[in-house]
């Protein structure tokens, strides 16, 4: 029974170490990546505000939900759903804020600029916040903002030289 206690106890004293460290850890995190494309300005917006075509060149959006009144919701190869609604669209700029249904809020940005060489410079920035201590930990051991940024531009450049060589 004593062992049974101190068990307990220890146990108990980890969850509040992990709570306390999850309080330290910073509520907001953000990723950013910049990419060079070989195409015009306006077929890059095109294709990231073509938001129905995401699934058929993003490998983890397997569908996209447009019943969500003035916006859309991402769903994910694993189950996520992840509302988003557009704030911004001018010709420099694209502005998203989105929710996802595992607790955590966000803003992604897309500066868009001409490049000296003639095609477009895109410049995405996501900041995510997450309320709750124990996502702050999970988010920080399984998810990678920069890599996710830089994957997004991956994909995106792909669909954009896709895009370009069926217009020839």
């Amino acid at each position: 029974m004593k062992l049974a206690a101190v068990i307990a106890a220890l146990f108990l004293l980890a969850f509040v170490a992990l709570l306390l460290t999850g309080y330290m850890l910073p509520a907001t995190r953000e990723g950013t990546a910049t990419r060079t494309f070989d195409a015009p300005s306006d077929l890059v917006r095109r294709t990231i505000l073509d938001i129905d075509s995401q699934p058929a060149w993003r490998a983890r959006v397997m569908a996209i939900d447009r019943s969500s009144g003035d916006g859309w919701t991402e769903v994910t190869a694993d189950g996520e759903r992840v509302a988003f609604r557009l704030v911004d669209d001018v010709d420099t700029k694209i502005t998203l804020e989105f929710a996802s249904n595992r607790g955590y809020t966000g803003r992604w940005d897309a500066d868009i600029a001409t490049d000296p060489s003639g095609g477009t410079r895109l410049n995405v920035r996501e900041q995510a916040t997450t309320p709750s201590p124990i996502g702050r930990i999970l988010s920080r051991l399984f998810f990678d903002p920069e890599a996710f940024a830089a994957t997004y531009l991956d994909e995106l450049a792909a669909e954009v030289a896709r895009r370009a060589e069926v217009a020839e």
